[in-house]
């Protein structure tokens, strides 16, 4: 038989499974994303409003029109070519057509107007064009880029929108008044 003051449980005891199970929640807490964030859809708009800043370098020191052409999948760079009047590709590495992670889309707005995005992967084939390339099967130029980042380092006023399919939460990315980029979070914990 046990006596009353040895049955049950040490203060000790009690604290260490209190502890226990509160790293237990704090972890799943974090691992599955219950206070409201999206890591990949944060790194994928961190992602472009860095490239869009890289761009927007590359237009000032190189004196260059650059342009950012958006299709439901991805995006691409091109810059402008005054020989030739054609948009080539950007072959800056850091300015790459990139393809959106699977589950996330983009919108774009421009000067305030919704633009109606293809539904093509961001190629650079269509996006830009070199000398010889310039023409498509109906004998037309590709599209040239929706938003424009002119030599002296301006945008045209944009918006990018990069959701989740399933989520209410968002990312916009767009220039400032004083011209630099801003991200906002919208619809989720921040």
């Amino acid at each position: 038989m046990r006596n009353a003051a040895t049955a049950g449980f040490t203060l000790i005891e009690m604290l260490v499974v209190i502890t226990i199970i509160g790293l237990m929640i704090g972890g799943a807490v974090l691992a599955l994303g219950v206070v409201g964030r999206d890591r990949s859809l944060e790194n994928e708009a961190n992602r472009l409003r860095a490239v869009l800043d890289y761009a927007r370098d590359r237009a000032e020191l190189e004196t260059r029109h650059y342009g950012l052409r958006v299709t439901r999948e991805g995006y691409a760079f091109a810059w402008f070519d005054p020989r030739t009047g054609l948009w080539q590709p950007a072959i800056d590495d850091a300015l790459r057509t990139r393809r959106l992670p699977e589950g996330l889309s983009i919108e774009a707005w421009i000067e305030g107007r919704r633009i109606v995005l293809d539904g093509g992967e961001p190629d650079s084939a269509d996006a830009t064009v070199s000398a010889k390339a310039s023409k498509n099967k109906d004998d037309r130029p590709p599209p040239a880029p929706q938003l424009g980042i002119d030599s002296g380092g301006e945008f045209t006023p944009f918006e990018l929108v990069l959701r989740r399919d399933t989520e209410p939460y968002v990312q916009r990315i767009r220039p400032d008044m004083n011209g630099e980029l801003e991200q906002l979070a919208e619809g989720g914990a921040p």
